[in-house]
C-alpha cells in the first residue's frame, strides 16, 4: 500500500537524496522518504489556472496558497531549504568540487517565490503525461473521476504530489515533482430545492399545501381527492337508489 505523508506531519531528516546520475543531457537524483517514494498531501489550495488552456506537452496548473493557511508555505520553504543544504554539503562527493552556499542557492529554482505585500503566494506543479495523455487522477468532492478540463478556476484541491527526485541542469537544478492525485471541490449550482427531511406520509392526502414540494404535487392530491369525492357521490347515488327499490318493494307486499 502507498504511503502518503501529510504536510504538516514531515520530518525531513528522514528524506533521503541520492547521489546524481546522469541521464542523457542532465543529473538526477532520485529522492525517498523513510526508505519509501516520497508522496505528500497537501492542503487545500486555490486553482488558479483555466484548466481549459493548459500546455499538452508539458501541462502544470498554478495554485493560490491561501492566507489562512500558510503552514503549507512554511514546508514548501523547508523543502527548499532542504535541498539546498543537502546540495552544498554533498557537492564535493557529487560534483567533485566545492561549490559556495550562494551560487549553489542562486542555481536552485525555488518551490515559493518570497511572498509580496497584500499578495498570497503562488505555487505551481505539473501533470504527468504518457502518450500526449495526462494520467493524473483527479476526482471531486464526492470522489467521481472528472477530467482535467472539468476542473474550475478559482475551485480548489487538495493534492498528493510524488516528490520522485532531483534534476540538475547547466544553469539550474530543482525538485521533480508531480500532482499524482487531485481533490477538486467544484461549487455546485443547486437547480432544485430538495428538502433533507422525509416529507411522505402514510396517507398523503391528509396533507396541507404548506407541505408539498411543488404545485405539480399540489394539482395531482387535489385530483385524487376529486376523484374519491365523486366516487363517495356515486355510492351515495347507488344506496339512494336501493332504498327508493326497497320502499316501492314494501309498498308492494302492503298493497296484497
Amino acid at each position: 500500500m502507498t504511503q502518503i505523508y501529510k504536510y504538516d506531519e514531515l520530518d525531513l531528516r528522514k528524506m533521503d537524496v541520492a547521489i546524481p546520475d546522469k541521464q542523457n543531457d542532465i543529473y538526477y537524483s532520485p529522492i525517498k522518504y523513510d526508505g519509501k517514494p516520497f508522496y505528500l498531501q497537501t492542503s487545500k489550495l486555490d486553482i488558479v489556472t483555466n484548466c481549459n488552456e493548459l500546455n499538452g506537452k508539458n501541462p502544470s496548473i498554478e495554485f493560490e496558497i491561501p492566507k489562512n493557511n500558510l503552514d503549507i508555505y512554511n514546508t514548501f520553504n523547508d523543502l527548499d531549504e532542504k535541498l539546498i543544504r543537502t546540495t552544498y554539503d554533498n557537492s564535493i562527493n557529487w560534483f567533485k568540487q566545492k561549490i559556495p552556499l550562494d551560487v549553489i542557492d542562486d542555481m536552485y529554482k525555488r518551490l515559493c517565490k518570497p511572498i509580496k505585500k497584500n499578495n498570497n503566494p503562488n505555487i505551481r506543479f505539473k501533470l504527468p503525461v504518457i502518450k500526449n495523455k495526462i494520467v493524473c487522477k483527479i476526482y471531486n468532492q464526492n470522489k467521481q473521476f472528472i477530467g482535467v478540463e472539468d476542473i474550475k478556476k478559482d475551485s480548489s484541491g487538495i493534492l498528493i504530489l510524488h516528490i520522485r527526485g532531483i534534476r540538475f541542469m547547466r544553469q539550474q537544478y530543482s525538485y521533480d515533482i508531480y500532482i499524482t492525485q487531485m481533490k477538486v471541490f467544484i461549487p455546485i449550482e443547486n437547480k432544485y430545492i430538495i428538502p433533507e427531511e422525509c416529507l411522505i406520509q402514510e396517507d398523503f392526502c391528509t396533507l396541507s399545501d404548506d407541505e408539498i414540494v411543488d404545485d405539480e404535487a399540489i394539482q395531482e392530491i387535489k385530483q385524487i381527492q376529486e376523484l374519491k369525492i365523486k366516487k363517495k357521490n356515486e355510492e351515495m347515488e347507488k344506496i339512494k337508489e336501493l332504498q327508493k327499490q326497497l320502499e316501492k318493494m314494501n309498498k308492494n307486499l302492503d298493497n296484497l
